[in-house]
């Protein structure tokens, strides 16, 4: 019997760099953690990082080995502490969400998602959303590969009085035009929804092309 083809995923591999940029986007988020966790081998790293804002005032690279250097430590450990601060980051506003969000603004959990890899935050905006509306976001980079999005649906859960907000982003564009075309061969029956959650988007695009041909 054939064996199935197993689909390699496309997955994101961030860059030491890139988490750093990533974290110097929202800096309020590393004082978050630095404020609601306990003691961890980054902790002095982490006020240092603070301390300097993550170097977003310095025009040029700064290179991990000189920041090593500057911190009196070795390049090895400071590239494993900003990898670690940054998975930090989100594994607390899993465990506590509350304590990145505001009173006074819409508390939402975004869930974002490029190819094969997808992350999920939760925060507080000024303002909900609305279905097809640009989200620009750099903090996602460093898990996704992107910092541009839209809006994809709004998901209302209510549970026990409480109304959870769900806001789910597609990386990318959005066009209209393909999404108006995705619905109708949905409800055609042209394409199964099984094939929109396994396939890629540009597989789904072939055929949506070769479905709308002429």
């Amino acid at each position: 019997m054939p064996r199935t083809k197993t689909k390699e995923k496309i997955l994101h591999v961030p860059t030491t760099h890139e988490q750093l940029i990533c974290m110097g986007s929202m800096p309020m988020y590393a004082k978050i953690l630095l404020e609601n966790s306990g003691p961890k081998p980054y902790t002095e790293f982490l006020k240092w990082l603070i301390e300097k804002k993550f170097f977003k005032d310095v025009e040029e690279k700064v290179p991990i080995k000189k920041m090593a250097a500057d911190f009196k430590s070795d390049s090895a450990k400071v590239t494993k502490w900003i990898k670690d601060i940054y998975q930090g980051i989100f594994e607390l506003n899993d465990e506590k969400p509350e304590i990145f969000q505001r009173d006074g603004e819409f508390k939402v959990r975004l869930i974002a998602r490029y190819f094969d890899s997808s992350c999920s935050f939760a925060l507080s905006l000024p303002v909900l959303p609305r279905e097809f509306e640009q989200f620009n976001f750099y903090f996602f980079r460093g898990v996704v590969g992107t910092d541009y999005f839209w809006v994809k649906k709004i998901q209302y859960d209510m549970e026990d009085d409480q109304v959870n907000i769900l806001v789910w982003l597609e990386a990318g564009f959005v066009n209209k035009y393909r999404e108006f075309a995705l619905d109708k061969a949905l409800f055609q029956g042209w394409i199964g929804s099984s094939d929109v959650y396994h396939k890629y988007p540009y597989e789904l695009d072939k055929e949506l092309k070769n479905l709308y041909k002429d």
